[in-house]
């Protein structure tokens, strides 16, 4: 019988909730995996593919084999949503278990990375596909449940809920539930969801079947099932679409993403962005559909339009500079303000062309015309072939179109083929007449699109507005402060955008990531080198060295100097790698030491499938709040790296005081020294360097005289103005444990893999005006707790003049930097020490 209206009401509601839940799950899984796979694009592509591959596997198998067939349709999905919560329940204790086997075959088969690739994709099958394969059938099980003899336009509605569900589950898992509640909170909470819609569906189960006596279709010449070749062309047609729709969907990502930033609020606004626009469309077509219509030529003109919006459109993205610059001048600190007018601009561009994806869907089920028996498998085909077409568009984008083309020749070609599609189906559907009034259009556009010269301004799509907006509204205008800047490269690849600027004298060079400055000769050169420096001086034998993160290759320059074996140094992006040779003057081409060993791979990722330990690491990834770089600042990450130190390993920490609260600052300083509980400070413009250990922190003065005499350690020093230990130490000394402990304050909470809590804090830091606040208020409250503690020095020497001559150094670094309290307590301690031996070789 059918469902009444207050029970299609219900059920409607179930199939939203259904979508919320598995749009839920896909981002917390694919946040699980990231911690273990890593964040390269190669591994959240396979996520991505594996997972959208089980939906197209599950959609098919339940269509063909089990909807049709099954004369209670509720009670078979409400038996997903069961398996669905099962599966989610069982993720992360399967997770632990797969992690120890593919950390074992990775310490195994290290010369291989092909074969550990492929087990990476073994082991994302075994997690991810039994869930993903309960979420693709509740698709045909919803659309046999309502299935008319013509039934598109109520597949469409489905299909539009189902959509609006997902869209709410990805806006609210990242901006509300993951920060409220927690990763594994928020997990729990869809799983009460999923077991809820069962529960619903069970009790509406008994109120109604489908019995067989009453779906069955008119006669035909033959079983719909056998029309293969009828259907095939058709089904080619929607893989090409769902092969489309995704390339475009890495594309928009891509570019999207130099505006918005790399943060977990960007790409949520993109997808629920994305995800809306296949909803409306979706719903349009349900709403707009009636029996007489041609669904052929609506297929057709779809196809056509939705080539001809993403060609039209595309040579013009680089324009969204200024409009998200109007976006936070009219928006001030006002966050949400911000997010809704990102919103409007996000879909501006997306919003045409994934609603006439949307309405593709339903309008294929149209064509094949299934019939009431034969639902179930209409729509497992028509989703099979879309996913499938998905993922090949996906992994296309990212491997092949973006690092070849690049992302305005990837869109035109891929535009291009769109409108081929449509023209094809044109033909093969014998409608050319009736669309002839479109070609001229089609036309119009080819021309003008494929053959000016347009070309994106490099500047306008590297200016980093999500940031740096508050400089261009200061400085008057985006233009006008970009014209002192001269782009000498721009590297497009998979995941990441590099752009490598000199000033306009020529005397500084910068690279930017994604917008974002990251690294340069200038005032960032002080940093860069001080926090590869600092952890080598702070250990007394340094021999093994890990780095994490390549930058401009300043940090390593001079750490061959120390008395170390082995450098590693662990880079994710290539083309930061690739931006390198721009800044070989500055890091004197420290990748031929042969002491070094560079690998192009996620930092933790290369922790957790190593061996190795190491006498320092250094951590000098960009902000916490950027995605992926989020992870190596939880308190699950330093634990990771203090199992990979030696006995008395020095850990290295940067972090910066200008895009974090204060409090944020104190939860980051708050979570190393929950691991490292020695720290020693030190300060460098706007930011910090933590050198931290799991015992005492000590600097051997005598020692690091003896360094600094190294010609080419000498050398790099020199480059920010430091002559000698007591330079070192007077300019850039802050405190000890004691004192950053006040500062930090005791206790919960800690910014964890499960609580990212600094990874969300964005919202606090980008585009705002109190940015500069913050640096000066950071600073206050890191003054106002400096106690009395000094920098434990040793070894000042063995004689009075070695002990008189370093404290003479120190008093003289001291005067240097303005500091003449200081200055005269130490020149006058080295007076008396000529006087009278010391008792003992400790200072400070």
């Amino acid at each position: 019988m059918e469902p009444r209206p207050c029970q299609k009401f219900v059920v409607y509601l179930l199939f939203a909730l259904s979508g919320f839940c598995a749009l839920i799950y896909e981002v917390l899984w694919s946040k699980y995996l990231a911690l273990t796979f890593g964040t390269t694009i190669g591994a959240v592509s396979i996520v991505t593919a594996t997972f959208m591959a089980g939906l197209a596997l599950g959609s098919y198998v339940f269509g063909r084999y089990t909807v049709d067939h099954d004369t209670n349709l509720l009670r078979v999905y409400a038996w997903l949503e069961v398996a669905i919560a099962g599966a989610a329940l069982t993720f992360a204790p399967l997770l632990m278990m797969v992690e120890r086997v593919y950390i074992f075959w990775t310490h195994m088969l290290p010369q291989a990375p092909w074969l550990t690739t492929s087990v990476n994709i073994l082991f994302c099958a075994l997690l991810l596909l039994p869930p993903a394969i309960f979420m693709g059938g509740t698709l045909p099980v919803m659309c046999r449940l309502f299935a008319r003899r013509k039934c598109g336009g109520q597949i469409g509605r489905l299909y539009a809920l189902n959509t609006l569900g997902a869209t709410l589950g990805t806006f609210c898992a990242a901006f509300v539930l993951i920060p409220a509640l927690g990763l594994s909170r928020t997990g729990y909470l869809a799983v009460a969801l999923n077991l809820a819609v069962a529960a619903a569906a069970f009790a509406l189960s008994r109120q109604f079947s489908t019995p067989p006596s009453a779906e069955s279709s008119p006669p035909r010449h033959r079983d719909w099932s056998l029309d293969r070749k009828i259907h095939r062309p058709l089904l080619i047609a929607v893989g090409l679409v769902g092969f489309f729709t995704l390339a475009y969907q890495i594309l928009w990502t891509r570019v999207l993403m130099l505006f918005l930033g790399n943060t977990v609020y960007a790409f949520a606004l993109m997808l629920s962005t994305y995800l809306v626009g296949v909803a409306l469309g979706a719903a349009l077509y349900a709403r707009l559909v009636h029996p007489n219509i041609n669904e052929k030529r609506l297929f057709c003109l779809l196809t056509l339009l939705m080539g001809l919006a993403v060609l039209a459109s595309a040579p013009f993205y680089d324009q969204l500079a200024q409009a998200f610059q109007f976006a936070h001048d009219v928006s001030g600190d006002r966050w949400w303000h911000l997010s809704l007018l990102s919103y409007l601009i996000v879909f501006a561009v997306l919003g045409l062309p994934t609603l006439l994806s949307g309405a593709l869907l339903p309008a294929a089920v149209a064509i094949l015309d299934p019939g009431r028996r034969h639902t179930g498998e209409g729509v497992g085909l028509v989703v099979l072939h879309d996913t499938l077409g998905s993922v090949f568009g996906a992994l296309a984008a990212g491997f092949v179109l973006l690092p070849l083309l690049g992302p305005l020749d990837s869109f035109r070609l891929l535009a291009l083929a769109n409108l081929v599609l449509g023209l094809w189906l044109v033909f093969h559907f014998r409608l050319g007449r009736p669309l002839l009034r479109i070609i001229p259009v089609t036309a119009a556009v080819l021309a003008a699109v494929l053959f000016l010269p347009l070309e994106w301004d490099a500047k306008l799509m590297n200016s980093g507005v999500y940031i740096y907006a508050p400089k261009y509204r200061a400085l008057g205008g985006m233009q006008g402060a970009l014209a002192d800047e001269t782009i000498l490269e721009v590297i497009k690849g998979r995941d990441t955008t590099v752009a490598v600027f000199e000033s306009a004298d020529g005397g500084v060079r910068f690279f930017t990531v994604n917008g974002k400055t990251d690294g340069g000769t200038g005032r960032d050169r002080y940093t860069q080198t001080l926090i590869g420096q600092l952890p080598l001086f702070a250990h007394p034998a340094p021999r093994e060295v890990l780095v994490i993160g390549l930058g401009t290759g300043i940090t390593l320059r001079g750490l061959s100097a120390h008395p170390t074996e082995r450098i590693d140094c662990v880079e994710i992006s290539p083309e930061v790698v690739r931006a390198e040779k721009y800044f070989r003057e500055a890091n004197g081409q420290v990748l031929d030491d042969p002491k070094i060993r560079l690998f192009v791979q996620d930092g933790r990722n290369l922790l957790l499938t190593r061996d190795q330990s190491y006498d320092v690491i250094v951590s000098q990834p960009s902000n916490p709040w950027q995605s992926g770089n989020a992870n190596l600042f939880t308190l699950d990450f330093y634990r990771l790296a203090a199992a990979h130190l030696n006995e008395g390993g020095i850990f290295g920490q940067w972090l910066g005081l200008y895009d974090m609260t204060p409090d944020n600052l104190r939860l980051a300083v708050r979570t190393l020294m929950e691991v490292f509980p020695e720290v020693q400070v030190f300060h460098s413009g706007a930011d910090l360097i933590l050198i931290a250990s799991q015992t005492p922190v000590e600097f051997d003065y005598q020692g690091m005289a003896r360094r600094f005499a190294h010609p080419t350690l000498a050398a790099v020093m020199r480059t920010i103005d430091l002559g000698s230990p007591g330079d070192l130490i007077a300019g850039h000394y802050l405190y000890g444990s004691q004192s950053l402990r006040s500062f930090a304050g005791s206790g919960a909470p800690f910014n964890t893999d499960d609580r990212p809590v600094l990874e969300h804090a964005a919202r606090y830091n980008l585009g705002q005006n109190t940015l500069g606040e913050f640096q000066q208020a950071n600073m206050q409250g890191l003054l106002a707790a400096r106690g009395s503690n000094l920098l434990p020095l040793t070894n000042f020497g063995t004689t009075p003049q070695e002990f008189a001559a370093a404290l003479h150094d120190l008093g003289d670094g001291y005067a240097r930097v303005g500091m003449t309290a200081e200055a005269e307590h130490f020149h006058r301690r080295a007076v008396e020490i000529q006087r009278e031996p010391p008792t003992n070789g400790r200072g400070g």
